[in-house]
């Protein structure tokens, strides 16, 4: 009968071994080779068994030592050991370091054989076992990974889905406070777009809007939080943290300005339509965490620091980028100067005091607020 298992013999050719090769004569089970206790780790490095038999008829205690040694060791933790000994008198310190299964000389043929094909059947069940839950780990993870990358930028995803604690807080939406810095980008014009043309049209424009604004989010590892509109939410520093979230944010929101500028100039060509690019910038804490009902939750983020975002987007021309004295003194800690203007404070709903506030103008700029 040709052999469908292999097994390793650890020790040396003693009446142990003797006894193994005459068990397992005319089965389908072979020895595969011998290898003394030194020798067992870099074999099966080798080359893994299917079966692992060790006699403990000597040196108990350094057996013990390389059972223990072979079940903490990934590429033989699922590989059946057998311990054959002269006497039970080992048995219990056997199976405390580790074995399987435990026999002794005196054992019948019949028996030894049926004892370890329930070895090898109830090691091929676990792996198979571990097979389906790798396969369904894999499939989960690469449907977990194709939904953030949706709105996270693939390098954040996968950092994302390699921590178990920072995956999980994520998919079960646990309410955290973090800081970040936030951005808001609002399309202007679009009002007139939307009238002018058809709706094929709009849709495939603000497609190509929110592409453009994707790409650069993503280019500077932003989360992008809610498209709504002709306006998009982008956070820095969460769910991931980063500690130079408000230069990020700021590089972003030049570049969409320079990007549009271009995609914009296209538009009035071929559309002979006018749009631009307002955008607002905030520092500060957020809530992120799953908001919505039952039927439909949307993992984003909510507070103040967002609201201050969302004013300074609705306030900004086209073309220009309007951020709060907490984004200028973030910059000025890191030593980023942006050239930005001082522009009159700026008073909120619900606020005593206003707020000091910047602009960066980009090379052109547009006032589509009425007069």
């Amino acid at each position: 009968m040709s052999s469908s298992y292999r097994a390793f013999f650890v020790g040396d050719r003693s009446e142990s071994h003797a006894l193994l090769v005459r068990m397992l004569e005319g089965s389908d089970i072979s020895v595969d080779d011998v290898v003394s206790h030194d020798e067992v780790i870099a074999s099966v490095a080798r080359r893994t068994p299917d079966l692992i038999v060790v006699s403990i008829d000597v040196d108990a205690r350094s057996v013990a030592g390389i059972c223990r040694v072979l079940k903490a060791n990934p590429a033989t933790v699922a590989v059946p050991l057998l311990a054959l000994a002269r006497t039970v008198r080992s048995r219990l310190a056997a199976f405390d370091a580790g074995v399987d299964d435990f026999l002794t000389h005196q054992i019948r043929r019949d028996e030894f054989l049926v004892r370890v094909h329930g070895l090898l059947r109830a090691a091929a069940s676990r792996r198979q076992l571990a097979a389906e839950q790798l396969a369904d780990e894999v499939k989960r993870r690469e449907v977990i990974r194709a939904a953030f990358r949706r709105y996270i930028s693939p390098k954040v995803a996968d950092h994302i889905l390699d921590n178990p604690e920072l995956r999980d807080l994520v998919l079960t939406g646990t309410n955290a406070r973090t800081p970040a810095a936030v951005m808001f980008a609002d399309m202007r014009g679009f009002t007139a777009l939307s009238e002018r043309l058809a709706p094929g049209e709009v849709v495939g424009l603000l497609n190509e809007f929110f592409g453009l604004l994707t790409d650069v989010t993503f280019e500077y590892d932003g989360t992008i939080f809610n498209m709504a509109g002709d306006s998009l939410l982008v956070g820095f520093g969460v769910p991931v943290e980063q500690a130079d979230g408000p230069q990020r944010a700021m590089l972003a929101a030049r570049q969409m300005l320079v990007r549009f500028g271009q995609l914009a100039d296209r538009w009035q060509t071929t559309h002979e339509i006018e749009t631009g690019l307002g955008i607002g910038i905030n520092v500060g804490e957020v809530i992120a965490g799953n908001v919505g009902s039952a039927s439909y939750m949307n993992y984003t983020i909510i507070g103040d620091t967002v609201n201050v975002a969302a004013r300074l987007a609705q306030r900004a021309r086209a073309g220009e980028l309007l951020f709060s004295q907490a984004v200028m003194t973030s910059l000025d800690g890191a030593g980023m100067d942006v050239e930005a203007l001082a522009l009159p404070p700026m008073v909120l709903r619900g606020r005593s005091n206003p707020i000091d506030i910047f602009c960066v103008p980009s090379g052109r700029r547009i006032d589509f607020r009425p007069h």
